[in-house]
């Protein structure tokens, strides 16, 4: 097939769901805080090449998406290398932790303040993972939810711009399985696709069901 644009220049998202019984492959762009979709294509497996979330036959869910990724460029007349994926939940593994830092003196938080304090926190979560995982399994962290922050001991919706002498973030970090998601990655590597984001589907749902604002209910 012969595309003419690349989608780097384009500034488009390719994401993909590769599902239990389909793999579903959308192309978009993000304006004004809303994601504007341009094409999508659906395709069936074949035969049971993924039961319950997870990759068994990675030749054959490779084929699917790239199907799904040939139908996509013919659509958009775009040549699409990099998409985004979720996992599915099933066999995830969750850690919530809560982490805490007192600075030596009253200090003005920034977005890189906030970023090393989540850091900070999906690192301890890791550490108390390793501690209680008993199985033979290799776990990947695949992605974290910040439930909230705490500044001065109070709860808050934003650190940024506050001035604070003890900041704290509570947060749950999830994991799974090294070889759920290296099929993952195999299987678009064969269909000629470079993973650009890995999230799961349970957050992925989140940020799209439930409002920032509603976050701080516990929700």
């Amino acid at each position: 097939m012969n595309t003419s644009l690349e989608q780097a220049d384009q500034k488009v998202v390719f994401g993909l769901d590769i599902g239990t019984r389909s793999v579903v492959g959308t192309v978009g762009y993000m304006n004004d805080g809303q994601f504007n979709v341009i094409a999508q294509a659906v395709e069936k497996h074949q035969t049971r090449a993924m039961l319950d979330g997870q990759i068994h036959d990675i030749g054959k869910v490779g084929a699917t998406i790239r199907v799904v990724k040939e139908k996509l460029e013919q659509q958009t007349d775009i040549h699409l290398t990099d998409v985004c994926i979720a996992a599915a939940g099933r066999v995830l593994r969750t850690v919530r932790t809560n982490y805490e830092y007192e600075y030596p003196e009253s200090h003005d938080i920034t977005d890189e303040d906030i970023y090393n304090l989540d850091s900070a926190a999906v690192q301890q979560a890791y550490s108390e993972f390793l501690q209680k995982n008993t199985s033979d399994l290799k776990f990947y962290l695949v992605g974290y939810s910040v439930m909230h922050y705490y500044l001065d001991g109070y709860q808050i919706a934003n650190l940024e711009g506050h001035n604070a002498g003890k900041v704290s973030v509570e947060l749950i970090a999830t994991f799974l399985p090294d070889d759920c998601v290296d099929g993952l990655y195999k299987a678009c590597e064969r269909a000629g696709l470079n993973v650009a984001n890995l999230t799961l589907e349970p957050i992925a749902a989140m940020m799209v069901a439930i409002p920032d604002r509603f976050r701080m209910l516990n929700l």
